[in-house]
């Protein structure tokens, strides 16, 4: 699957982390992964949390209305999943000690694991997308990529985007979960399927049967045209299966926020509406379209960032999740 799946852009970045200074902070000497670890901790998560919501600092992710999900981890080592798999009488004929430790990979310097999930803009939305985040967040991102090889070269926007795409990694299962049913994906021709094999093998056996080649040589062109029509239809279904989902509808972050607070402002409603007349519950629902003009993305809606379309201050702007 690609990076960009679903009508959503799926970015993940593995930066490397110094390993070769020592800072010098607040009197200590300390590691630059130690003070990427502090800079994590100390970036506030989104209110989406009773607990979080006590705390009342927004995350600085919050302040884009395309992200619907980041998170940021440090990664010290790959976990060792055990030996590798072999067959038991293989390796009691070839006499292996299962004792004897096999390879396995190491680290040369700890890396910050970057994931984020926004609503793609531009023939480039993986730089656009970095650039617009430099504009919202740059003393977040400092604090969090300093001390990263590469980002003393970082200046502005379009320089922290030249930093990080270089570390970007292929997403190769994105989580979408906004299409509610079965997309509508094309359906490929079994009759064209059919043809590049079927011609493979016709036309050898047709030129044999006039004649124009000879029996064992028409059986042999068969074979082989016939095995590379197969080809040609595993390369088309290949192809066609590496395409993205289409884009599910309304399922960009603002849309998703209008329907969050639709829903909430509807179930308030529906459940203050138990028992009215037929006329007035009729007048009060056209009341209740008026107030929240369920079709306008700009009217009322859920601040991105928070738990619920309550909880809105001041500092409730931005993303939707975010974690650290």
């Amino acid at each position: 699957m690609p990076n960009l799946d679903g009508g959503h852009y799926f970015f993940t970045a593995i930066v490397p982390i110094k390993n070769d200074v020592v800072v010098a902070h607040e009197g200590l000497r300390s590691s630059p992964v130690h003070m990427v670890r502090e800079a994590l901790e100390t970036l506030p998560t989104a209110l989406q949390s009773p607990e979080a919501v006590k705390v009342g600092i927004q995350s600085p992710f919050a302040r884009s209305l395309r992200t619907h999900f980041a998170r940021l981890v440090v990664l010290d080592q790959p976990f060792f999943n055990g030996r590798d798999h072999s067959d038991a009488v293989a390796d009691a004929l070839r006499g292996t000690d299962l004792l004897a430790p096999q390879a396995n990979d190491v680290l040369a310097c700890p890396y910050l694991l970057v994931m984020i999930d926004f609503d793609p803009e531009g023939s480039d939305p993986a730089r656009h997308y970095c650039e617009e985040l430099w504009t919202l967040m740059p003393r977040e991102l400092e604090a969090v990529f300093r001390y990263c090889y590469g980002f003393p070269a970082v200046r502005d926007a379009k320089t922290f985007a030249d930093f990080l795409l270089p570390c970007q990694v292929e997403t190769t299962m994105p989580f979408n979960d906004y299409w509610v049913g079965a997309p509508a994906l094309p359906t490929l021709s079994r009759w064209w399927l059919i043809a590049p094999p079927a011609l493979g093998v016709a036309l050898p056996l047709l030129a044999a049967l006039l004649h124009r080649v000879s029996w064992p040589a028409g059986l042999i062109l068969a074979l082989v045209l016939g095995l590379a029509g197969l080809a040609v239809d595993y390369g088309i279904v290949m192809r066609c299966g590496a395409r993205p989902l289409p884009a599910a509808p309304d399922a960009t972050l603002r849309h998703v926020l209008k329907a969050l607070c639709l829903q909430q402002a509807f179930t308030r409603f529906a459940v203050a509406q138990q028992g009215a007349a037929p006329q007035a519950r009729g007048a009060a629902f056209r009341e209740f379209l008026a107030a929240h003009r369920p079709a306008e993305l700009d009217g009322p809606t859920q601040a991105p960032g928070v738990i619920s379309a309550s909880v809105i201050s001041a500092s409730a702007v931005g993303a939707s999740v975010v974690g650290s």
